[in-house]
């Protein structure tokens, strides 16, 4: 296992190495690849870049806990997601492609001729980004814990990031898209062989879903043992991936990458196949491990059970596979972060950028050490954080690709407004009427962007 780790890290600094040697020193080369990812690097770079740590430990986990309605949500929620991928993709690479936009922040902040609302997009994806970011190195040192049981969970995410953030110093862009097709091909075979492996020696799927219905039959139903996927839960998670996933730093910058409109299209059909196939394993094997007896803490349960359930050379293979995941994820929130600081505040300056990507590190790893509750999981931690936070922007976003009278007035109500509510639901007991908190903050950005927009064109309405 040892040997298929290092392997496995070795290539990705070689890829680092290779794409630092045909990467220039120029902003459009090193930020973005010089917009040229054609359809497969862009599917791929998209996929890996949003399955994270999340996929693999998350959604067994919480499968684990609440059952396969983590499925329903997760599956129908993000393949409309690649709807909204191509819905305002299409417009930002546009934008981009003619008026030279690198960062969210720039598009949204020059489109209104309003540094501060640029800044002010800048500061917002920033804050709710980095706890993503650091849930990544979380759970790449769960994963090294169980490959040296001598290393605390600390250490390993201090071991992954170093490595992340060489290979990103290295290449930029085009090491994080590179090493993306690597890390998706690796993962989605993983995946694969995980749920082939542990459906085997649980008997078949048929046998190992009878065996868990035998323990807890709620598991295979709505709303789940605890109650959880209520019709409220399901809608809100639905529409939380639609609006939320698009404003993911590392996701919008993306959209840049893109060598035409057609590169983006093929990208987006090739999304949601993948996802009916591959968000169901992760659920049936959180959900198996119920009828196999297992126990463990619900973010480790996938790498339980293929521990407990695969040949060794397998398993080895599986838990690279979840470090690909994560890792894929990490170094593209690393670069959108440091690109959007660089640009943003400081120009485009590639040197700056390199700075600010090894500040972000040791921010990163702050937060693994100070920050991270295990009790919360990495699902909460990621809904109570990153999720509410950037969900808030798609408003302003959405507006300012296809509402001509929107304002930066209306934008920056609708940032700050959604945002007050977001923290008002962390600290206050308020009402959700059975929706996620960070619906209500979409809601109320929604009516904030359109009233703060209109109040001009009403007052001259009196005026007249």
């Amino acid at each position: 296992m040892i040997v298929i780790i290092i392997a496995y890290f070795l290539i990705l600094l070689a890829i680092g190495i290779y794409a630092h040697r045909k990467t220039k020193a120029t902003p459009e080369d090193y930020f973005l690849a010089n917009r040229n990812f054609d359809s497969i690097i862009l599917f791929f770079t998209l996929a890996a870049t949003n399955f994270s740590a999340f996929t693999f430990l998350g959604f067994a986990g919480k499968a684990y806990t609440d059952g396969m309605g983590q499925y329903g949500i997760m599956a129908l929620g993000t393949s409309f997601m690649a709807i909204m991928f191509y819905f305002i993709g299409r417009k930002i690479w546009k934008a981009g492609k003619e008026k030279g936009y690198v960062t969210p922040g720039e598009l949204i902040g020059k489109e209104h001729k309003s540094k501060g609302l640029q800044f002010l997009v800048t500061a917002i994806m920033s804050m709710f980004t980095i706890p993503y970011l650091a849930i990544q190195t979380i759970g790449a040192g769960y994963i090294l814990q169980m490959i040296f049981p001598s290393l605390n969970m600390e250490a390993g995410a201090i071991v992954v990031m170093a490595i992340i953030c060489f290979y990103v110093l290295l290449g930029g862009m085009k090491a994080s898209g590179w090493t993306d097709v690597f890390q998706g091909m690796i993962m989605i075979s993983a995946m694969v062989m995980a749920f082939a492996f542990i459906s085997h020696a649980l008997g078949g799927a048929t046998n190992a879903t009878l065996n868990t219905i035998k323990v807890n039959p709620a598991l295979l139903s709505r709303p789940g043992p605890n109650g959880y996927f209520t019709i409220g839960t399901w809608l809100s998670f639905l529409l939380l991936w639609i609006f939320c996933d698009p404003m993911f730093p590392q996701i919008f910058s993306r959209f840049y990458t893109a060598k035409s409109d057609a590169s983006l299209k093929t990208a987006m059909i090739l999304y949601p196949l993948l996802i009916s196939f591959f968000f169901l394993f992760p659920v049936l094997i959180g959900v198996w491990a119920h009828g196999a007896g297992i126990e463990c803490e619900a973010d480790q349960v996938l790498l339980v059970m293929v521990e407990k359930f695969a040949p060794v050379p397998i398993s080895s293979f599986i838990i690279v596979g979840a470090l690909a995941a994560l890792m894929s994820t990490a170094d593209s929130q690393l670069l959108a972060l440091s690109t959007m600081l660089t640009c943003d505040i400081f120009g485009k300056k590639v040197g700056y950028s390199r700075v600010i990507t090894i500040l972000l590190t040791i921010f990163s790893i702050a937060f693994v050490i100070f920050g991270y509750n295990p009790k919360v999981g990495i699902m909460g931690t990621l809904v109570k954080t990153t999720f509410s936070g950037l969900v808030v922007l798609a408003p302003s976003v959405i507006a300012t690709l296809y509402w001509k009278k929107a304002t930066k007035e209306g934008c920056i109500a609708s940032i700050l407004g959604g945002e007050a509510i977001v923290f008002s639901y962390a600290f206050l007991p308020l009402p959700t009427f059975g929706l996620l908190p960070a619906i209500i903050a979409l809601l109320a950005s929604f009516i904030l962007l359109f009233v703060f927009s209109m109040r001009k064109s009403w007052k001259m309405c009196v005026m007249q």
